[in-house]
């Protein structure tokens, strides 16, 4: 190994350094209790220094004489706890409907997606629906279905909203003439009806007139027939809003003969009974086959 030259060099550089530098011992005759110790004291001095001027001279810094202070530790601040919002809030996990009363009778007049956020202003009697600021419109409210809504807040101080009456279903449709069908030697007219209302139609009458040979035939029952030809189309025991279908006053109402050319009336009632019971609408129309 190559250390133990360097520093039996470095010892032989302090050592002399220390020869040089310390001042000359005082003669015994001279040296008393008083300044023994002062001349120590001057002793260790010179040696400090001389073998920091030694360890400069080699190009190292000379070690502490003592160990350095510790950094006084930071201190970590207290973190702000932010207060949570009294004011409700509400979100879904599914898209929701937002209606002007709580329920599907009701008019859909919003709707809370997903990851959206709405204020919660009052509650349902029986905590179904939530009354909220209508998100598609902020300056109105409506309400919202409870099954897939989480609220957040303090909801203890919300009023309790008694919801508007339910609304009266609009009943109605549309009816058209499509044309004539025949299974020889009996004929009968086809009809489209559309269910454009918010109610369901169970049953039907139709009620032909033929202004012609003055002659009458109804057509009374609880689905919705079509023929075409001889061959049963379909047959539907109901229509649902929005629902449409083709109708033929066929078993019974049929005509036993071709009446190409005359007049006919036809009145197509719909009631939301089976036996024309309930509500019952009435469209007419006048078509020459």
């Amino acid at each position: 190994m190559k250390a133990k030259p360097i520093c039996s060099i470095l010892i032989a550089l302090v050592f002399g350094l220390v020869a040089c530098n310390l001042p000359t011992a005082p003669s015994v005759a001279q040296a008393t209790p008083e300044n023994a110790g002062a001349a120590t004291a001057q002793a260790e001095t010179a040696f400090s220094l001389a073998v920091a001027q030694t360890m400069e001279a080699l190009g190292t810094p000379p070690a502490p004489l003592e160990p350095e202070a510790s950094a006084t530790p930071s201190l970590t601040s207290t973190p702000t706890l932010t207060p949570t919002s009294s004011v409700p809030m509400v979100t879904v996990s599914v898209g929701t409907n937002c209606r002007v009363g709580p329920g599907q009778a009701y008019d859909q007049v919003g709707a809370l997606v997903p990851g959206q956020e709405a204020e919660v202003v009052a509650r349902h009697p029986q905590g179904t629906y939530w009354y909220i600021r209508n998100p598609s419109n902020p300056s109105a409210f409506c309400w919202l279905w409870g099954q897939y809504a989480t609220v957040t807040g303090d909801t203890s101080g919300l009023p309790v909203f008694t919801p508007p009456p339910t609304p009266t279903p609009a009943p109605g449709f549309t009816v058209s003439y499509l044309g004539v069908t025949s299974c020889a030697p009996q004929y009968a007219f086809r009809f489209q009806i559309q269910n454009n209302g918010s109610v369901t139609w169970e049953s039907i009458r139709i009620n032909i007139t033929d202004n012609t040979s003055a002659t009458a035939f109804t057509h009374i029952l609880d689905s919705f027939r079509s023929y075409n030809g001889c061959v049963l189309e379909s047959d539907q025991l109901d229509l649902l809003p929005g629902e449409g279908g083709v109708v033929a006053n066929v078993s019974p109402g049929q005509l036993n003969y071709d009446p190409a050319g005359h007049s006919i009336s036809a009145v197509i009632t719909l009631c939301t009974a089976n036996g024309l019971g309930g509500t019952c609408v009435s469209q007419s129309l006048n078509f020459t086959p």
